[in-house]
């Protein structure tokens, strides 16, 4: 699930990019893939402008990232906004509080400079399933299934302040308590692009590979 998330954070970055010009380029590529992880990991980032991307991005983001949130959880329990919202933040902070991002060139070029970026990774193959199982997500399963059996419906679960009192927490559970890996390093390829502030900035040529790095895949 968490992988779901993360890749859609990447395709929307990428949507708000369209292909490079011969302008100079603007920024440095290890700030860009700097921007690049903390975005997809933290919500945000205060580099957001050395890889091209304005406020209003990050704040679009941030909302479509929050309603990936609801409907990757739709099939435990039906969130709310402010539900969803919340646990977005939670994995938002639980990035911030686990992982940092050192980044550095390690080789200059000007059409496919190479950074060297260096964290702790998630260990998604260490978490049970898609999603931690936790003695919370265990009774929110309950108390879901029990309402359901008794005919409630998905707009009365969204505005059962149990239900989401109780899917907020086992959420944010389950996300505290995902696993990291040591400290490991990728080398990440970069290439040109237009940001949507018009200007050539930098980007990592492959996207799937930061994913997978993250991740713990690599």
């Amino acid at each position: 699930m968490f992988r779901k998330i993360l890749v859609c954070a990447l395709t929307l970055v990428a949507l708000l990019i369209v292909g490079c010009g011969e302008e100079k380029v603007v920024g440095t590529p290890d700030k860009a893939i700097l921007a690049y992880c903390e975005i997809i990991t933290m919500g945000e980032s205060p580099n957001m402008e050395a890889a091209g991307f304005t406020d209003k991005d990050n704040k679009n983001l941030r909302n479509v990232l929050t309603k990936v949130f609801a409907e990757s959880f739709d099939s435990i329990v039906p969130l709310s906004d402010a539900s969803a919202d919340a646990i977005a933040n939670s994995f938002y902070e639980n990035s911030k509080a686990k992982m940092t991002f050192q980044v550095k060139i390690k080789s200059e070029d000007g059409e496919k400079p190479v950074v060297e970026l260096t964290t702790t990774p998630l260990d998604m193959s260490k978490a049970v399933g898609a999603f931690g199982v936790n003695d919370k997500l265990i009774a929110l399963i309950g108390m879901v299934g029990k309402l359901k059996s008794d005919g409630m419906n998905d707009d009365q679960l969204k505005n059962n302040p149990e239900v989401q009192k109780l899917a907020v927490e086992a959420c944010g559970k389950s996300i505290e308590e995902i696993p990291m890996q040591p400290e490991k390093t990728l080398e990440v390829a970069c290439e040109k692009v237009t940001g949507t502030d018009g200007n050539i900035h930098w980007a990592p040529a492959d996207v799937n590979s930061l994913v997978n790095f993250i991740m713990g895949k690599n």
